[in-house]
Parts: C-alpha cells; sequence; structure tokens
C-alpha cells in the first residue's frame, strides 16, 4: 500500500547583507533536537520534562532523528556507559511516543510505521520485549497498540523464542483480552500460521447464523475487521456485503463508520464500484441531522486515508465528499476510523 507523506513547502529566505545589528540566525529544528539529546544525555538523566522534549522534538522532525539516532546507537561501543544506558532510553520513548503518535492519528493502513525502519533492529526487539516481557511501567492494556507496528516490522517469522511466545499469549483465552489474541492472531498469519485467524473465522461464521439481526451485524463486522487485518480484502468486502444486506433487510441502520470501512475494503478489494455505494451511503449519514456527530469521520480522513486511494482517483469521488461535508466542515469532536 503506498504511503501518503505530507509535504512541507518551505518559503525562500530573503538575502540581503548582514549588519551587526542583524539577530543572530536562528537554530535549525534539527540541530534543535541534537542539542537537546546532548544536553539530557550529559546530565544525570532524572529531568523527565527535559527527557519529554527531546522526544517530542525528534517525534517532530523525525526524518533527521531517526537516522540520527540509528548513528548515535551505533557509535555507542560501551554499552554500559551512562551515555549508552540515556541513548536507549531515549529510544524506547520515541519508538513508544511514534506508535502512539500514529495510533491517535486516525488513520488505519499497513506501512504507517515504516519510519521505525531506521531504529531497526532496536525498534522490533524492544517491542517484542514489551510485548512478551511485558515491564511494571507499561500497561497490559497498550501492549495490543505496538502489534501494528511490529507488523510492519517484522515481515518475516521471527526467531523460535519471540514466536512461541506470541503463540503462547494467543492461546493464552483464560488470561489474554481477546483483542491482544486476535491483532497477534493476524500477526501470526503473516509469518504463515494461519490457523488461529481461520478458527476464529470459522467461529464467526458459524455465529453469523444465531441470535437476533443486531447480534449477526456485530459478527459481520467482526469477520470483516480480521480479513481486513490479514490483508484478505476481497473476504473482507464479501463479509461487509452479508453485513449491509442483513441491515437492509432488518431495517437497521447502521453507523457511518461501517460504511466507510465497507468503501476501504472494496477499495482495497479493486471493487471500485461497490466501493462507491459504500460511501455514498456514508455520505448520506454524515449529512443527516439523525446521526450524532461523534459518529462522524473528519473530512480530512476521506481525503488522506490510503485505503481510499482508488476511489479518490476516480472523477466521482468529488461529488461524494461534497454530499457528506456540503459546508466543507469536518471538524469537531468525531469518531476515528480506528475507532470501533
Amino acid at each position: 500500500m503506498r504511503r501518503i507523506r505530507a509535504k512541507l513547502v518551505v518559503a525562500a529566505l530573503v538575502a540581503c547583507a548582514a549588519s551587526p545589528q542583524d539577530p543572530k540566525p536562528q537554530p535549525s529544528k534539527a540541530s534543535e533536537f541534537e542539542a537537546l539529546a546532548a544536553s539530557w544525555l550529559s546530565s544525570d538523566q532524572t529531568d523527565a520534562d527535559a527527557k519529554a522534549r527531546v522526544v517530542d522534538a525528534m517525534l517532530a522532525q523525525r526524518e533527521d532523528a531517526f537516522p540520527w539516532l540509528r548513528n548515535q546507537l551505533r557509535a555507542a561501543t560501551d554499552v554500559a556507559s551512562p551515555s549508552a544506558k540515556g541513548l536507549r532510553s531515549l529510544l524506547t520513548d520515541v519508538v513508544l511516543g511514534f506508535v502512539e503518535q500514529q495510533r491517535r492519528s486516525g488513520v488505519v493502513y499497513r506501512g504507517q510505521y515504516l519510519a521505525l525502519q531506521e531504529l531497526q533492529p532496536f525498534a522490533a526487539e524492544l517491542l517484542f520485549e514489551l510485548l512478551l516481557r511485558t515491564p511494571d511501567w507499561l500497561a497490559d492494556t497498550r501492549r495490543v497498540h505496538l502489534v501494528p507496528a511490529l507488523a510492519d516490522l517484522q515481515k518475516t517469522q521471527p526467531e523460535p523464542s519471540a514466536l512461541l511466545g506470541v503463540v503462547d499469549l494467543v492461546e493464552d483465552v483464560e488470561i489474554e483480552p481477546a483483542d491482544l489474541r486476535n491483532a497477534l492472531a493476524a500477526l501470526l498469519w503473516q509469518w504463515g500460521r494461519k490457523e488461529h485467524v481461520e478458527a476464529r473465522a470459522r467461529a464467526l461464521r458459524d455465529q453469523s447464523g444465531e441470535g437476533d439481526a443486531e447480534d449477526r451485524v456485530l459478527v459481520f463486522r467482526e469477520l470483516g475487521d480480521l480479513w481486513y487485518r490479514v490483508q484478505e480484502h476481497k473476504r473482507a468486502a464479501s463479509a461487509h456485503a452479508s453485513l449491509a444486506a442483513l441491515a437492509d433487510s432488518a431495517n437497521l441502520e447502521l453507523l457511518p463508520t461501517d460504511w466507510y470501512w465497507g468503501a476501504c475494503y472494496n477499495a482495497l478489494a479493486g471493487k471500485i464500484d461497490a466501493g462507491f455505494a459504500a460511501l455514498n451511503r456514508c455520505a448520506e449519514l454524515h449529512a443527516s441531522d439523525r446521526v450524532d456527530i461523534v459518529r462522524k469521520l473528519p473530512n480530512a480522513l476521506w481525503q488522506i486515508d490510503p485505503d481510499l486511494a482508488a476511489l479518490r482517483a476516480d472523477a466521482r469521488f468529488a461529488a461524494v465528499l461534497k454530499r457528506a461535508f456540503p459546508d466543507a466542515q469536518g471538524e469537531g469532536k468525531q469518531e476515528q476510523k480506528g475507532a470501533r
């Protein structure tokens, strides 16, 4: 999937002769994060606020900061030195900060954590350590947030102890939460271990014929999400088609996010017409007064989400966007795509 990058437009500086009265040139942001990092690393490294400022500066300028961190780590041959320990502490906060930054962005797509490749192998090793040997300072509920980054960084099967550790978490039904086990099952699928996802898919298909229409809608929603996670886009689109047909037959109104995700599934599966049919249903709900604003998605998401790239390339997209946001509004407290 193509990665969407924001483009920064830099204004040209006006050339003029410097005079003694002219202010000194301000340091670039890149040199600012280096200065902040050098200052913190040379200190006793106990000032949490100063460390947070370093991390924030690095995340703001990651295209410069991530290679700088990688080079500093490679040059730190004395791993027991205070500066090397501080550097690893900084790297830990930067990796987790980037993961949280992406999680809060409101966009969900494969490849959004690839910037961490600059910090390999440290980044993947850290994520496995936090996942499998979770320290007290990391809440158990945050482990699931690490999985998408691992999916981007660890494309192939990891070394046996890490693989078995992930399998143990997936199979620990009595202790581990379902969201973590399902996310890790999708990760195992990526590594060629498909049995856990297939078992979950079978269970959901069985459940899809049981209960009332509202219960079955929830099942089809989860089934579509499951297939999306393992990039089985045609299966995800098929699950959404079943969800939509069931909702229409039972006269149930779905959420805007249901139709938005259906548009994503179909666009990724190459089903452009079906994608527009779903996006039009989403736009109809967006324009409706009967749907609370917290159930709607921001305008910007429609225009940057990589999953909708095939629809945005079609001339019909502009009309759908205008229908959803007739006043070009997309602000306010709105539900993100990742929310379920």
